[in-house]
């Protein structure tokens, strides 16, 4: 009786040990499958990534164009930077240009507003004109020659002066007359611009000592 339930114990503890290996050898199956699953998956993964780049060599390409673009733009930026400045740097110039501009004109507005001017202030003449910063033009002399030889030192002299009132340059002057005006001291000319000979101008001048000819009196002639 004994013996048989011995038998018996033994034969199941048979069955439980072949079950326990049975389970660890699926168990191992499994591990080894699923470790070599993940192996090869990832490897696939790893062939697949670099297959695609190798099949999309633009993506580099494009990378790298990408950047040359950032590169050109911030170049554009800069010159368009410098540009600006350059304008700004002209317009300042531009702007103070005009500034110096403006203050001669001011200057000589002010030196015309000290002027007296007479409209019609005879017949034959449209406009007479008195400036008292008409200045002296310098002399050589120590008294005027009174001799209105032509060439002569007195005769340049004096054509200096008219020409400061009358406003044409002795070199671009046509003489008509140039005479005594009632005294040693006083002349007056009559001249136009080379060119121009509808445009008159006489001009009365007078000696000062030791600073030379200056004008005096300026008509424009009708």
């Amino acid at each position: 009786m004994n013996n048989n339930r011995s038998s018996r114990h033994e034969n199941k503890e048979k069955k439980v040990n072949r079950l326990y290996n049975l389970l660890i050898a699926v168990v191992a199956v499994l591990i080894v499958f699923v470790g070599g699953t993940m192996i090869l998956g990832n490897k696939d993964k790893s062939d697949n990534q670099a297959e695609t780049t190798q099949n999309n060599p633009q993506t580099n390409d494009q990378k790298t164009d990408k950047t040359a673009k950032k590169d050109d733009d911030s170049s554009k930026d800069d010159q368009a930077t410098d540009d600006q400045s350059s304008k700004d740097d002209q317009s300042s110039e531009d702007d103070q240009s005009s500034e110096d501009d403006q203050a001669t004109d001011e200057e000589s507005n002010d030196s015309d507003s000290q002027a007296e001017v007479e409209k019609n202030p005879e017949p034959g003449v449209a406009e007479r004109k008195v400036d008292p910063s008409w200045d002296s033009v310098g002399t050589s002399q120590d008294a005027p020659a009174a001799t209105y030889k032509k060439g002569s030192t007195d005769w340049n002299e004096m054509l200096k002066a008219v020409g400061e009132g009358s406003g044409i340059s002795p070199s671009n002057m046509t003489v008509w007359r140039l005479g005594n005006n009632g005294g040693v001291g006083k002349a007056v000319a009559t001249v136009s611009p080379k060119g121009n000979s509808s445009t008159k101008y006489r001009v009365q001048i007078e000696w000062v000592d030791g600073e030379g000819w200056k004008p005096a009196v300026v008509d424009k002639l009708q």
